[in-house]
Formats: structure tokens, C-alpha cells, sequence
């Protein structure tokens, strides 16, 4: 006779795990994408949990089957990954909220595309500088600092033990506001160069009314963006990896 046993508090353990690792996972600007099957999703999230076990389970309190005493560890737990994810989600949005404000003043508000991370209509060039902050996270190895981070989590942050304070709201505003900021010093430069450029054809009306300028200002605005779009891109670069070290840096003193 084949004897089974169970052994209840290895998955109370594996269960606390999966609870953090799929909150934080599931909140990720790059898993929470609409576009990825939710097979996919739960087969990672499971698949990081399965492989953490033997690395963390020496520091991880058995998830409590108690209802009520499981509720408040969900909700500490919740809170924990969605500052988490927020604080990554604030830079990948400054990028998008910039290609926003040049896809305006260059006219391509008109033209919008599917947006691969939420599946709502956005235009242009958003989509494009989302998908561009995301390429410069992965060459910063940023997916690995994300699961060091995780790792590190469960040494320093008990489950369920999250807790906020007043510094925590003082730094997480600090950083919201950090996406205003960096939106407007990413498109600084070209939007600067397509108001004078509208001013121009302004100029042009006023003295030369037979001039269609309706048929002629968006040719102009958008080469014109084009070109200066691939001159400041560069700099995009640098403030990503500026702004990703930041966030890092971040994060390691969320979780200590």
C-alpha cells in the first residue's frame, strides 16, 4: 500500500511565497501586459514561487489558514505590491506621458494604435516611448534587480508585516510627482521647437493669407518633430538609466 503524506505547513509556506511573488508579478508593468496570456502568467508566477522555496523558506511564516488572520495578510501583502509596482510603473509612465505631449503638438493626436500594456487606444509615439523605457529596464538587467529585490523581501519584510508610515507617503509622493517632471524635461526640447514652429506658420498666415496653411502645418510639424525626436532621443536614454537607478535605489530601501 502507497502511503501519502502531506506535509501542511511546506504549503502553508509555498502558499505565503506565491502570494507576495504573484501580487508584485501581477502588478508589473511589464507582466500585467493584456496582450500575455493568463496561462502564461500563472505558469511564471507559480514556476518563480516553486524555485524560491528552497532559497526563502527558512524566513517565510506559514500562510495561516485562519480566514480572518489570511484576509489581513492579503490585504498587508496587496498594499506591499502595489508600491511596489506603482514606483516602476511612475517611470515607465513619464515616458509615455512625453511621447503624449509631442504626439499633440505634432499633430499625430488624430492617428492612435492599440496600446500592448493596457489595450486601450493611445497614440503613437506614447506606445513607442513605453515600449522604449521598457528596452532600456531590460539592457539595466532590471528584471533581475527586480527578483533580487523579491528575494531580498522576504529576509527583511515579513508576510503579512508591511507597514506604512508617514516617511513612506512623504517618499511615494516625492516619486509620483518625479513623473510630471521627468514627462516635461523629456519633452522640453521639441515641444519648445514645434510651438516656434507654430508661431511661425502663425506669422505666415497673418502676412500671406493665400498660403493653406491647415495643408501645410502638418507635413511641417511632423518632419520637423521626426528630426528632432532623433537628435534629443539619445539624452532619453541617459534619464532612463538616471531615473531607473533611482527607482532601484528605491525600492532596496522600500524593502529594509
Amino acid at each position: 500500500m502507497v502511503s501519502l503524506n502531506i506535509n501542511l505547513n511546506e504549503i502553508a509556506i509555498f502558499f505565503s511565497i506565491l502570494l507576495r511573488v504573484g501580487v508584485i508579478l501581477f502588478m508589473l508593468p511589464i507582466f500585467s501586459a493584456s496582450g500575455l496570456p493568463n496561462n502564461i502568467k500563472v505558469l511564471t508566477v507559480v514556476s518563480i514561487s516553486l524555485m524560491l522555496v528552497p532559497l526563502v523558506r527558512q524566513s517565510v511564516q506559514p500562510l495561516p489558514f485562519d480566514p480572518c488572520s489570511m484576509l489581513v495578510i492579503i490585504a498587508g501583502e496587496v498594499i506591499f505590491g502595489i508600491i511596489f509596482s506603482l514606483s516602476m510603473l511612475i517611470v515607465v509612465a513619464a515616458f509615455q506621458f512625453a511621447g503624449e505631449l509631442v504626439s499633440f503638438q505634432m499633430g499625430f493626436g488624430f492617428s492612435q494604435v492599440a496600446d500592448p500594456q493596457t489595450g486601450v487606444e493611445d497614440t503613437v509615439l506614447s506606445v513607442w516611448a513605453q515600449l522604449f523605457a521598457l528596452m532600456i529596464f531590460f539592457s539595466l538587467n532590471g528584471h533581475h534587480i527586480v527578483l533580487r529585490l523579491i528575494v531580498e523581501s522576504f529576509r527583511t519584510v515579513p508576510i503579512g508585516g508591511f507597514t506604512l508610515n508617514p516617511a513612506l507617503f512623504g517618499k511615494i509622493a516625492t516619486l509620483s510627482g518625479m513623473l510630471f517632471v521627468l514627462a516635461v524635461k523629456l519633452a522640453a526640447p521639441l515641444i519648445a521647437v514645434l510651438i516656434l514652429t507654430q508661431l511661425g506658420l502663425g506669422l505666415i498666415a497673418k502676412f500671406a493669407p493665400q498660403i493653406n496653411i491647415l495643408a501645410t502645418s502638418f507635413p511641417l510639424t511632423i518632419a520637423l518633430g521626426v528630426l528632432f525626436l532623433s537628435i534629443t532621443v539619445i539624452t532619453w536614454g541617459d534619464m532612463a538609466t538616471r531615473n531607473f537607478a533611482d527607482l532601484f535605489h528605491f525600492l532596496g530601501k522600500l524593502i529594509r
